[in-house]
């Protein structure tokens, strides 16, 4: 009977212990001050701390006062665990390509057809790359 006891304790106490051993969490939001004014979707947000959210479909960038939305499709990386933004700078405008949220994962924006002077750019290899680290 004794030895049945704690048996059952031995168990007890071993699942406690999963319990409480943290496990990662997905990181669903970033947070990055961005120095420069960009374009999500057509819509120019001003210099400030933005937050980057990864809502399924959606990428909600919010800042302090002004904020926008933009439909994105899925990234993963096995080697990249860097939380980021990640912005394509074409002469002085800079546009939201990619979000990472720190974990692998990542959403990279779906750019309107209207944005087909900078795709040209890009073609010609003018447009630079500039990533913002989340802090």
């Amino acid at each position: 009977m004794k030895r049945q006891i704690l048996a059952g304790l031995g168990a007890a106490l071993s699942a406690a212990v999963l319990v409480l051993i943290p496990a990662p969490a997905r990181a669903d939001q970033i947070r990055c001050q961005v120095p420069f004014s960009f374009t999500v979707r057509g819509k120019t947000l001003p210099p400030g701390t933005y937050t980057f959210s990864d809502e399924s479909q959606v990428m909600l960038v919010r800042g302090y006062t002004d904020g926008a939305v933009a439909l994105t499709n899925r990234l993963e990386s096995q080697t990249d665990m860097d939380a980021k933004a990640v912005f394509e700078k074409d002469g002085d405008d800079y546009i939201l390509t990619q979000a990472w949220m720190g974990d692998g994962s990542g959403r990279e924006l779906m750019l309107p057809k209207t944005n087909g002077e900078h795709r040209r750019s890009a073609q010609n290899g003018e447009v630079e790359r500039v990533t913002i680290a989340a802090r």
